[in-house]
């Protein structure tokens, strides 16, 4: 026996290969058709006016979330850039009083050591410090006068050459 295939069958599976083919196309357009209808705004103010209104407000009433939700966002990214920037600068300024402290420190240090050896100090009038007296009446030994007549001072005396005397 031999096997002849039946060219019917062909024709019948091309066939019905169309009309699955065709009743997918009218189910999309009926689903579209459906969601077309569902979605007409004529219609339903036609048939439910109260119920088109309320629509209405309620896709105002989401846009206008949406606008504030964006607008909060970009105003919380902008304070967030300055409010880095701030601390940013707030750290250089905490970094750089700390090493004001520590030069502070460091001459404290120094001037205590200098004050163990006391024919090394000079006595300076407390109004060239407080910058009361003038430029050219800086103290004895300074760079302005020159080096003249270095004094030197007992431990814990508080004598000032003749010509530094003060009233106070």
């Amino acid at each position: 026996m031999v096997a002849v295939p039946l060219p019917e069958r062909r024709r019948v599976s091309g066939s019905r290969r169309s009309q699955v083919a065709q009743r997918k196309v009218q189910r999309q357009k009926r689903s579209l058709e459906l969601l077309q209808g569902a979605l007409s705004t004529h219609r339903m103010a036609r048939q439910a006016p109260w119920l088109a209104n309320l629509h209405r407000v309620t896709d105002g009433a989401l846009l206008a979330t949406g606008v504030a939700a964006l607008a909060m966002a970009g105003l919380t990214l902008h304070w967030q850039g300055r409010w880095g920037g701030d601390f940013r600068q707030l750290q250089r300024a905490q970094a750089l009083e700390h090493r004001l402290m520590e030069s502070q420190s460091a001459l404290e240090q120094h001037y205590l050591r200098q004050a163990k050896r006391p024919g090394a100090l000079v006595p300076t009038p407390l109004d060239v410090w407080l910058g009361a007296g003038s430029a050219a009446q800086g103290p004895i030994g300074s760079p302005l006068t020159g080096v003249q007549g270095l004094v030197p001072v007992a431990a814990g005396g508080n004598r000032r050459p003749n010509g530094l005397a003060s009233a106070g």
